[in-house]
């Protein structure tokens, strides 16, 4: 039976989200638009040591707007192009091929009871990444460190 590509696209949603995969983004320039503003602004009000204020001041300000560094996999599949949506699609069709199910619906539940095929779907939705969009994924659970003692 053919499976429809939104269906597969939710799954891998599903997956991901599940999984804490998450891409990291570049950072705005408006940490640094706020730097130099602030850095002329104090300048122009307090001389050589309101350009050192003004650019701590700014900076920090600046810091504290950015958005966070990395972006939930799920948010990043939303916005795909419709040929990477196929190109994708087309990967998660090689993996699927041999299962058998009699409608999407069944076909969902087989892969989210599946550890394995679960597992083959995000290793292989990494590699889509990488390869296709070239940003790293990280996990959640994985991310910064979290989980590992410190000494």
């Amino acid at each position: 039976m053919p499976v429809a590509m939104q269906d597969v696209m939710r799954m891998l949603c599903s997956i991901s989200e599940k999984k804490k995969m998450l891409v990291a983004v570049e950072p705005s320039n408006r940490c640094r638009r706020l730097a130099i503003g602030g850095a002329i602004l104090g300048a122009l009000l307090g001389g050589p040591p309101g350009l050192a204020v003004g650019g701590t001041l700014g900076g920090l300000l600046g810091k504290a707007m950015t958005d966070d560094p990395f972006k939930p996999v799920h948010k990043i599949l939303l916005v795909l192009s419709q040929d990477q949506r196929r190109k994708l699609f087309d990967r998660v069709k090689a993996i699927i091929w041999n299962l058998r199910w009699i409608n999407n619906m069944e076909l969902m539940e087989l892969v989210m009871r599946s550890e394995s095929l679960q597992q083959q779907l995000a290793d292989m939705l990494v590699d889509f990444l990488k390869t296709e969009l070239t940003v790293d994924v990280q996990f959640g659970d994985h991310l910064l460190g979290a989980g590992v003692p410190r000494d």
